[in-house]
């Protein structure tokens, strides 16, 4: 009988050891839960800070999507202008194939000689009208003086 008495000892303390671990366990786990409720009431505080400038920031996003929205409509008679012109462009190409291939090159020299030089000189005038500006932009009516004292160098060759 002494070691059934024994045997309930050894029991009794096993379940005492476990009673005792499970008890710190739960005891660190309740620290962990107090530490994550204490995070989560912070950051609950920072969210309801955030939150508002968040929403004036999607605001004003959405505003300013509506605005380059227009501005870009705004472009569109832009880019007809210019699918136009290409247009132009390409039946005026068509036209100068057609009738160019008609006159000989004597014929084509002579008929593009007065735009050949309606070009130079207009390229002429904004050589002279960029170098006036370049001229009218570095002249300044300034006057600079410099006051410089002259000293002698000894180079060991004096008498």
């Amino acid at each position: 009988m002494d070691i059934i008495y024994v045997g309930v000892l050894l029991c009794s303390i096993a379940f005492a050891i476990v009673v005792i671990y499970i008890s710190l366990v739960l005891k660190r786990l309740a620290d962990t839960m107090k530490s994550l409720g204490t995070s989560v009431g912070e950051l609950e505080k920072e969210l309801n800070y955030i939150t508002p400038q968040l929403t004036q920031t999607v605001r004003e996003t959405d505003k300013l999507v509506d605005d380059i929205g227009e501005k870009i409509r705004a472009t569109d008679s832009l880019f007809d202008s210019v699918e136009e012109i290409g247009v132009t462009v390409n039946s005026l190409n068509e036209v100068y194939s057609q009738k160019s291939k008609g006159l000989s090159d004597v014929e084509l020299e002579k008929k593009m000689k007065p735009f050949v030089g309606g070009i130079t000189w207009s390229e002429a005038a904004v050589q002279i009208y960029s170098k006036w500006k370049a001229t009218k932009r570095t002249s300044k009516n300034e006057l600079m003086v410099q006051q410089t004292n002259v000293v002698p160098v000894n180079t060991g060759r004096e008498g």
